[in-house]
């Protein structure tokens, strides 16, 4: 009847924050196509922009979830 207590250990917390980053870089490209929709702006980089943070932050995501699953002793 001896329940192991498990604790929230540095691994953790070391994934909960880089799946916090991958998220807020996920939504960075809503800020981009706001910045976009000012009239005094007249580059067209920010689609390549939105695109390439998208790809960081599911980059971002899987390297939390594979931190947060992985067997460190």
């Amino acid at each position: 009847m001896s329940k192991e207590v498990k604790t929230v250990g540095t691994k953790e917390a070391l994934g909960a924050g880089v799946l916090g980053l991958g998220l807020l870089v996920l939504f960075l490209p809503s800020a981009v196509q706001k910045i976009a929709d000012l009239e005094f702006i007249t580059s067209e980089a920010f689609a390549m922009l939105s695109g390439s943070v998208m790809v960081v932050g599911i980059f971002i995501l899987l390297a939390g979830l594979a931190v947060m699953f992985a067997k460190f002793e």
